[in-house]
């Protein structure tokens, strides 16, 4: 029956496949292994990729939803801070649309993909100012056990799983990062799998001079309880953001200059 909203078996095989290792690898094995993503171009040979990722790449669904907000919020900004810079697929996105002379500061727990981000930023960051900070965003700053998965992408603060390979890594707080970067107003990107949760449940005041945000969500633990992805959305509004926009956990804010 037609337009009742769900996907035939056949559309579902399909998008299962288009963006499976298989196609990825696929995709990885052609000449150039270059591919555009939402207007920028990226070579995927690197094996910080993976196949899947790959795949989500060439079709435009890696990282959609925050990559449309970050095109349309953080226009002509002059500072941002990104928590969890990963491949730098986003990193290079907000690099594109900020004014020249920015400032734009990278924070990545992973070691694994750090000399990767800053090879792929070089070339896209010629007129801003770039800081890179390898450190886990947390509750404090000291250090911390980085569970790293085999795909190397994904990575999580605690215990590793048995699949998992276990690195120390430093740890920082939001309000650390601006003091060491000498930031005051700036823009925010952040996906950190739920470690958000330690500025806006611990030290939300550090949003006050947020001007704009993209972060995505996550239900999380804090102080041994469990926590809402709604909690942390009202911790974003209680200090004077509202939402713009919003996709799934994938939230884009911006500061409501009329409660200040």
């Amino acid at each position: 029956m037609r337009g009742s909203g769900t996907a035939s078996p056949l559309k579902l095989r399909v998008a299962r496949f288009v963006t499976s290792d298989t196609a990825g690898q696929l995709i990885g094995a052609l000449p150039g292994s270059r591919v555009r993503h939402h207007g920028l171009w990226f070579d995927v040979r690197s094996s910080d990729f993976s196949p899947q990722v790959r795949a989500q790449m060439f079709w435009g669904v890696y990282e959609s939803a925050e990559t449309r907000m970050i095109r349309g919020l953080l226009r002509g900004s002059t500072a941002v801070v990104e928590l969890g810079s990963s491949l730098g697929v986003t990193s290079a996105h907000i690099a594109s649309v900020m004014a020249p002379g920015g400032r734009l500061v990278c924070v990545e727990a992973n070691p694994l993909l750090l000399p990767g981000l800053r090879e792929r930023l070089a070339r896209r960051t010629a007129s801003l100012r770039v800081d890179f900070i390898h450190a886990a965003v947390a509750g404090h700053c000291g250090g911390a056990v980085l569970a790293l998965s085999p795909r190397t992408m994904s990575s999580r603060l605690g215990a590793a799983l048995p699949q998992d390979t276990a690195v120390e890594v430093p740890t920082v707080t939001l309000r650390e990062i601006l003091r060491r970067t000498g930031i005051t107003d700036f823009d925010l990107v952040s996906d950190i799998e739920g470690a958000e949760s330690a500025f806006l449940l611990q030290d939300p005041e550090v949003l006050r001079k947020c001007q704009r945000a993209v972060i995505e969500l996550h239900d999380a633990t804090f102080d041994d309880r469990a926590v809402l992805m709604s909690e942390l959305l009202d911790a974003t509004v209680a200090v004077g953001l509202r939402v713009i926009r919003r996709h799934g956990p994938v939230v884009g804010l911006a500061r409501d200059h009329r409660r200040g």
